[in-house]
């Protein structure tokens, strides 16, 4: 996780020796199974408490809280100091399971002299299994070329909520609510919407701003971009980005399996193309699902429960949770949980959007061949364990696109993430402040989500007690911060979020 050797220089020939890491490098691992000791530090003549805290990458805060010194000029020579608290067992958010894969129905087409007894035999079932499967009225009478179903299909286990706190900021004197929307990468309109203001005109200092609201992950989030997908199907890239913001926010926010999004998406992909300003003016209808009540009410008015008369997909994704958790509850409990895709497209079409299957208009045939499409796009493509959303060009900035960290590691992973803009070669994992701000980067005690690397000094946090650790940031509210690691609780290789505390780390900045 945290150790990754550096090159050395030959002054003689000024070229830079890159060294293949084996594979019995050691690699810092979180020690979350075993309590470490304190590590300590025996004052010296003319050491300071500053001096000691930049030697151990800590701060004079910390070491008077650890010490209990009330006075942080008044050291003396001799004297021990605690330079980080002992380790402990972190309780460390487990990171959620990844669903089991779905398991379709087990059928048998009856033949010439079957019985179900001898059907029940030879599939190792019961005959009542079969009867209830099967839904079977007359348990005396099959047919030859009747489907019975001999196990019911099971749906994909559900993994845990995820939950990502709100990123907040406190307003400081002189704080514009322009300077910070700046400095976060947002909008003033997001600040005023998210905080509740009733004026942007004024704010305060201490007032606590919401940056980004809290998010409640309660299936997989899609890691495709618009451009793959685009260049997988027919779409232009605003409406690839549209499908995986539907399929998103049916997953995350409302819990549905990959095959209901999908089932979704193939009658969104019918209705308007992915196009949420997608109208019917004599239909009376719009937007990506064609909602009606937009132009007239002859087919209704579904638009009336919206929050704005807007086309926008914003207000659409928060339509259908309002229809999903209202009127539609069972369309969200038979597709939110389905197991077969083109089955999930019918029983949206019939249910959601009102249009018998034996209308023209379903596109039965159609919509069942897009629903197995999209499945079989965006499967290999489900995160399950919380998204980032790091909003610049990672590609573009003052390093290589490559990554030049051991593979599994922390460091591998933080690399990974911010790309060219973040270092080829800082070394371990406890040296990445020093060297980031040797190098021109912002590094202070204030993170920000999505845009900061948390850096652990060894010890802090859990972190190995020589190499230190490195995560990402993406979640921050008031004192905790929720960080995406590699190679923590959930092992070499895999990445894991938890939450600590905001002190326990310092934050490298990756805004250029």
């Amino acid at each position: 996780m945290g150790k990754h050797d550096q090159p050395t220089i030959n002054n003689y020939q000024k070229t830079t020796v890159k060294f293949a890491l084996s594979a019995s490098t050691v690699a810092g691992v979180l020690a979350f199974s075993n309590a470490a000791s304190a590590d300590t530090y025996t004052v010296e003549p003319g050491d300071s408490l500053w001096h000691i805290a930049q030697k151990f990458n800590t701060s004079v805060e910390a070491l008077t809280a650890l010490n209990g010194i009330s006075n942080p000029a008044q050291i003396v020579a001799g004297q021990t100091i605690e330079t980080s608290q002992p380790a402990q067992a972190v309780a460390a958010t487990a990171t959620p399971a990844a669903p089991a894969k779905a398991q379709p129905a087990i059928t048998y087409t009856v033949k010439p002299g079957d019985t179900l007894w001898d059907i029940a035999q030879a599939q190792n079932v019961s005959v009542e299994d079969i009867i209830k499967n099967s839904k079977l009225t007359n348990t005396d009478f099959i047919y030859i070329g009747q489907e019975l179903i001999i196990k019911p299909a099971v749906a994909a286990k559900r993994p845990d909520p995820i939950i990502i706190p709100a990123v907040t900021y406190i307003v400081k004197p002189g704080d514009t609510l322009w300077d910070i929307a700046q400095a976060q990468k947002v909008s003033v309109e997001d600040i005023t919407k998210h905080s509740k203001l009733p004026s942007p005109d004024y704010i305060f200092a201490g007032q606590e701003l919401v940056i980004k609201p809290a998010q409640t992950i309660k299936g997989g989030i899609l890691t495709i971009t618009a451009e793959t997908l685009a260049s997988e199907t027919n779409l232009t890239i605003a409406n690839a980005q549209n499908a995986i913001d539907i399929a998103n926010h049916l997953m995350a926010q409302e819990g549905f399996t990959l095959e209901g999004a999908s089932g979704a998406m193939a009658v969104a992909e019918r209705e308007s193309g992915f196009n949420p300003e997608a109208v019917n003016h004599s239909g009376g209808v719009a937007g990506v699902f064609q909602w009606s009540g937009w132009s007239n009410m002859i087919n209704g008015n579904r638009w009336s429960k919206a929050e704005a008369r807007t086309l926008s997909l914003d207000v659409q994704l928060k339509l259908v949770s309002t229809e999903l958790n209202g009127a539609f509850t069972k369309v969200k409990d038979i597709v939110g949980n389905a197991t077969d895709p083109k089955q999930a497209s019918l029983d949206w079409s019939l249910y959601y959007e009102g249009v018998a299957l034996t209308d023209p208009q379903t596109q039965v045939s159609i919509i069942e061949q897009n629903a197995q499409k999209w499945y079989d796009l965006l499967k290999d493509y489900v995160d399950f364990d919380g998204d980032l959303a790091v909003p610049i060009d990672v590609n573009q900035g003052p390093y290589s696109t490559g990554n030049t960290y051991t593979a599994g590691n922390c460091t591998w992973y933080a690399k990974d993430v911010f790309k060219a803009r973040m270092g080829d070669w800082w070394g371990n994992a406890k040296d990445w402040a020093a060297n980031a701000s040797r190098e021109g980067l912002r590094v202070d005690d204030q993170p920000v989500a999505n845009l900061t690397i948390a850096v652990f000094a060894p010890g802090s946090a859990g972190a190995d007690a020589t190499y230190g650790h490195v995560a990402v940031v993406i979640g921050v509210s008031g004192d905790t911060v929720t960080v995406k690691e590699m190679n923590a609780a959930a092992g070499l290789g895999k990445t894991s979020i938890r939450t600590i505390p905001k002190n326990a780390a310092s934050y490298i900045h990756m805004d250029y």
